[in-house]
């Protein structure tokens, strides 16, 4: 057999596709080590998002905030962010541990909370898309006053991942669980008029380095709510936001 005797531009390709490879598994493994971290606590992930939201959407629900990348359940001077996604596991439990501090919080009158229903979960369900779907009918529920008992619901009957999600007639039943009599609400949640705005939320919330699902934020200060005590770590933030 005849030795073939590598030259200088052999040699140069093999070390360019070696070192090609190298990279290739050293962001894969980064990768999978972020989603399955995101996965063992049932939280939501979402791919960075540096270029913006773009324009806002025309059609906003009723509370919309200034910015158009929220829902606002009340005014105060202090602001408390939640992001939020139907279908994490891990938002439905800090939904529950924070709802009768937010309540108390409220009827104070010095707290401004703001919903972000983000949809960084849709390639979860199958087909894909649930989280927008359930967000956007929360959207509808907002235009009659009950965004957050329709979320509240939304969050008990919570499907699990990888399945196809409430359906269409689900949807507009949890309506009714949440006090919604209005017949207009199904037919929003039928057209879904709302799904570029939830859209919309969701980029604008990925811009501002917002990753991961349940994210709540103190005038603007992330704070741990996947704790034993959420609810406290709630009310330590705020009561060092007072002064």
């Amino acid at each position: 057999m005849t030795d073939i005797q590598p030259t200088d531009a052999m040699v140069r390709e093999m070390v360019r596709k070696r070192h090609r490879r190298r990279r290739t598994l050293l962001v894969s493994l980064a990768a999978a080590v972020v989603v399955v971290a995101a996965a063992l606590v049932g939280a939501g992930l979402v791919r960075a998002n540096n270029t913006g939201p773009g324009e806002a959407p025309a059609r906003v629900p009723a509370g919309a905030t200034a910015d158009k990348a929220g829902l606002a359940a009340s005014t105060g001077a202090i602001r408390i962010d939640l992001y939020l996604d139907y279908l994490c596991p891990e938002c439905r439990n800090t939904e529950k541990a924070l709802a009768a501090e937010l309540e108390t919080l409220k009827a104070a009158g010095d707290v401004s909370v703001v919903y972000h229903p983000v949809t960084f979960l849709d390639d979860r369900s199958s087909p894909e898309g649930y989280s927008t779907r359930a967000a956007s009918a929360a959207a509808c529920a907002a235009d009659q006053g009950r965004f957050e008992e329709y979320s509240a619901v939304l969050f008990d009957r919570q499907p699990p991942e990888g399945g196809p999600g409430l359906s269409e007639a689900q949807l507009i039943a949890a309506g009714e669980e949440a006090g919604i009599t209005d017949g207009g609400f199904a037919k929003c949640v039928q057209e879904a008029p709302y799904t570029p705005w939830v859209t919309y939320v969701s980029d604008a919330a990925a811009s501002r380095k917002v990753a991961l699902t349940p994210t709540v934020m103190v005038d603007g200060d992330r704070i741990e709510v996947t704790g034993a005590d959420a609810a406290a770590s709630l009310t330590r933030a705020v009561r060092e936001a007072r002064g």
